[in-house]
């Protein structure tokens, strides 16, 4: 089963995504977990993939695309996993043509999109009353989760957290996800999710879809 998610950032994505992986046992790919694991790789390759990480300059397309190559035609996805849960790649239609090729080639297919939707200023009140501890690194919630009371905490937010950089994060990914959209709405594989629910909910309605 090849299954993606796309949203924005703070729409539960992510803990969603665990919680399938989980329950249908497929392999969680993530582009900044796969660069991150290659240049542990002491081969041409991922020294390259080094040196471009340490200077600060971009990916390529052809770069990642090779890195997803290498997981959707590796023994150990045949093996272990019953699929691949995509989230963050592909970023564009590009990567999404390379990706529905990749796929052909070996038999396969994306079978499931889950499109979270949520509207913006939901995501930014969630986000920007989002809290972490000094000394523990728990993640608290002003709003969903928050700190016990009379606790000892350090408690600080992120500048990712702050309410200019998160409109700057949606908007790119507007821009970059509304083509993707399009794209996969050609192959009528996308399943709408209201992220503005609580995750529990969320994630039922994900296993509901999942189960057709």
């Amino acid at each position: 089963m090849i299954t993606m998610l796309l949203g924005p950032p703070g729409s539960g994505k992510g803990t969603t995504a665990n919680v399938i992986c989980k329950n249908h046992k497929l392999f969680s790919l993530s582009t900044g977990d796969l660069l991150r694991e290659r240049v542990k790789q002491t081969d041409g390759f991922g020294k390259h993939i080094a040196n471009l990480m340490s200077t600060g300059e971009l990916i390529s397309d052809d770069i990642i695309n090779q890195l997803v190559k290498e997981i959707v035609e590796s023994d150990k996805i045949k093996t272990e996993y019953n699929g691949i849960l995509f989230d963050g790649y592909p970023r564009t239609v590009q990567q999404a043509q390379f990706l529905k090729k990749l796929l052909a080639d070996n038999n396969q297919k994306v079978n499931y999109v889950l499109l979270f939707n949520v509207d913006d200023d939901f995501i930014v009140k969630r986000i920007v009353a989002r809290r972490i501890d000094r000394k523990t690194g728990n993640i608290y919630n002003l709003i969903t989760n928050p700190p016990p009371e009379n606790a000892d905490l350090d408690l600080y937010q992120r500048p990712d957290d702050k309410e200019e950089t998160i409109l700057h994060r949606l908007d790119v990914y507007k821009k970059q996800t509304t083509p993707l959209i399009d794209f996969y709405k050609e192959s009528d594989i996308i399943y709408e999710v209201d992220a503005s629910q609580p995750v529990e909910k969320m994630i039922e309605i994900a296993e509901k879809i999942l189960e057709r």
